[in-house]
């Protein structure tokens, strides 16, 4: 373990900052969870107050149960909103300015997507809570006809143990954590998560981002191709960090991803899969998507390990002497 490294970023992320056009962004959040905190639902002996106050009875793993585990063809996730963070403070761009989320979550479904990110944020995306809500009904319907439903992630810039309480409640089974937003309180958010039941998927974008991340223990991390601070892509930055993240964990990539050539670069720097956003909402993403998953299966290197091994009399059948070690 990078105990001096680790020390370093744990240390930085006490006095931490978000950068750029976040800071303005997690300052209306803010303000947005002071209001959540006045609402009924806030209360003592309210839900999203209960669901802090105890452990929750069962934990969800639907998530990582969709991702797999070293799967030799692309896991496709899609990301459903109106609009997107635009590169200065309350610029958006817009994606499916008519989306339904029901109808949105069935097109993905039919395509064989393993999860859906659902925003709930109407400044930068669009969305609100009923979107997510919806989103819940959708699922429910389908348990009950016997189906797997897809995964559903809320997404929004999690900052409060509250919001993830309320993402519980209202039926999410993972919320992403941004650590660009709250890498001060990134240890106390995925605890909250452990507590009421949800799994955390991590946005990072900077390799501090991804030690502290990891340290802590989250083992579904995103890398991002867009710089927080700016709003701007920045093309190449999620295979640079590759090599940092750590084997048992699962990784996924995002940041305008378009094109098959993308996806495959990304495949080979060691991603697991990616993140379909603002390409999912145009008339030739649900195809795009489906192609991803009818790529030609990677196989996956393994690794050089070494193990003990004996014979008698330390040689081998027919009297050739081996080592006590040998390479596999």
């Amino acid at each position: 373990m990078a105990w001096p490294l680790l020390l370093g970023v744990s240390a930085a992320s006490a006095a931490y900052t978000p950068p750029g056009l976040l800071a303005d962004l997690v300052e209306l959040k803010q303000r947005e969870v002071a209001r959540m905190k006045k609402l009924p639902e806030a209360r003592e002996d309210g839900p999203w107050a209960l669901r802090l106050a105890y452990p929750a009875a069962e934990s969800s793993y639907h998530l990582g149960r969709a991702l797999g585990w070293r799967r030799e063809t692309p896991v496709v996730l899609v990301d459903l909103k109106r609009s997107s963070p635009g590169d200065q403070l309350g610029a958006t761009v817009s994606v499916d300015p008519s989306m339904q989320v029901e109808a949105a979550l069935s097109r993905a479904e039919a395509i064989g997507v393993a999860a859906a990110l659902v925003c709930t944020d109407l400044p930068s995306y669009g969305c609100t809570w009923e979107d997510l809500r919806a989103a819940r009904t959708w699922a429910a319907s389908r348990r009950g006809g016997g189906a797997a439903p897809l995964p559903l992630i809320a997404k929004d810039l999690f900052i409060d143990p509250l919001q993830i309480a309320r993402a519980a409640c209202e039926g999410a089974d993972a919320v992403l954590l941004v650590a660009a937003a709250c890498l001060a309180d990134l240890s106390a958010l995925l605890d909250t998560c452990t507590l009421v039941g949800v799994e955390a998927l991590v946005e990072v974008h900077t390799p501090e981002e991804l030690c502290v991340a990891t340290e802590l223990g989250a083992s579904l991390v995103l890398v991002t191709e867009r710089d927080r601070a700016t709003g701007q892509l920045v093309s190449g930055q999620a295979a640079a960090l590759a090599p940092a993240i750590p084997p048992d964990v699962v990784c996924l990539a995002c940041g305008d991803i378009r094109r098959l050539d993308q996806v495959r670069t990304l495949r080979r720097a060691g991603f697991d899969g990616v993140v379909i956003g603002r390409m999912f909402g145009s008339l030739e993403g649900p195809l795009f998507a489906e192609q991803l998953m009818k790529e030609e299966p990677w196989q996956r290197v393994a690794e050089m390990v070494q193990v003990p091994r004996t014979a008698f009399d330390g040689e081998a059948e027919g009297g050739t002497p081996v080592s006590d070690e040998s390479t596999l």
